[in-house]
């Protein structure tokens, strides 16, 4: 059985091409890419991208 993702804490990162994506707070993150969101349960994380998504570009 997996684990609840909302025990867990998120961050929604913006990469290299402006693509928001859920980065998990265990992982390391690449350097150029930044935080925009979290850190917050994984439903927030996806709660947000839902609202902005269409905000990302470069």
């Amino acid at each position: 059985m997996s684990e609840d993702p909302d025990t867990r804490l998120y961050f929604v990162v913006e990469g290299r091409v402006g693509r928001l994506i859920i980065w998990s707070c265990t992982n390391r993150m690449p350097q150029d890419w930044r935080v925009a969101f979290g850190p917050g349960t994984h439903t927030q994380c996806e709660q947000y991208l839902q609202t902005h998504q269409h905000f990302a570009h470069h």
